[in-house]
């Protein structure tokens, strides 16, 4: 049975989590590019936990990959990462699914939801779309 994007709403928020019983917003866009597009990206759990990552420490880890991995992109389309920022810092990424919406866990008290990118809470943070390079 395939997947839908909306068997990934409601994963609860779990820091460094990559599984359904758990995940945070890189989490939701790993598991969403393993089960979804059949594409794998790296889960960086195991980097976050031994740096004892705070949720703004993760502009950095964020910034490498970016450049190692993914193109900007001028116009999203579905599966494309949607890079946001919380406070000053790139920190927070959701999947963009289509008709201006999104995949995204932001915790840590709310499960993963999908919204709409140009909600006035969401647009002013998008730092751009990303696309994976393959």
């Amino acid at each position: 049975m395939s997947k839908t994007a909306s068997d990934f709403v409601g994963i609860p928020y779990v820091a460094h989590g990559r599984e359904y019983a758990g995940a945070d917003c890189w989490g939701i866009l790993f598991l969403f590019y393993r089960d979804m597009l059949g594409t794998p990206v790296p889960a960086y759990s195991a980097e976050m936990d031994a740096r004892e990552f705070r949720h703004r420490d993760i502009g950095p880890l964020i910034a490498e990959e970016r450049e190692k991995n993914w193109r900007q992109v001028d116009t999203p389309v579905f599966g494309d990462c949607v890079l946001m920022r919380a406070g000053r810092h790139d920190s927070h990424v959701g999947v963009f699914l289509g008709q201006g919406r999104m995949l995204h866990s932001e915790g840590p008290d709310d499960p993963s939801v999908i919204q709409r990118i140009g909600d006035m809470r969401w647009r002013s943070r998008i730092s751009g779309f990303y696309r994976l390079n393959q």
